[in-house]
């Protein structure tokens, strides 16, 4: 019966741990805002897979999304922020007028939902 316990306990144990970091939880490098319709232009570090290429300001930028929201985000660097798809139903408070010399940049749109300047 000890061998049981012991083993239910050991189990317990590495289910309930989780990494130092929470997966929802990307790192991203600012970029700038977009000036068709503002948000801000993010290049997520990691996963590498949810973003587009562009070129800003004379630069290239891979894995970008443009990331509206009603927090604070300081222009710092490097961010770490959880978001979620935009929902254009839920989200018209962030559709902004395009001036027609602009043209929006064809990256996704996400909303954050919580950002830290550490790692979550």
């Amino acid at each position: 019966m000890k061998i049981y316990f012991f083993v239910f306990a050991v189990a317990i144990c590495f289910m309930g741990c989780q990494s130092d970091t929470d997966p929802t939880c990307l790192e991203v490098a600012m970029i700038g805002v977009d000036p068709c319709g503002g948000g801000m232009l993010v290049s997520v570090k990691k996963p590498e897979n949810i973003g587009e290429t562009i070129t800003y300001d004379g630069t290239t930028y891979t894995n970008v999304v443009k990331v509206f929201t009603t927090l604070t985000i300081p222009a710092s660097t490097t961010t770490y922020i959880q978001f979620r798809d935009f929902d254009p139903e839920k989200d018209k408070q962030f559709y902004g007028i395009c001036l027609a010399i602009y043209a929006p940049y064809p990256v996704p749109w996400k909303v954050a939902t919580y950002w830290t300047e550490a790692p979550c």
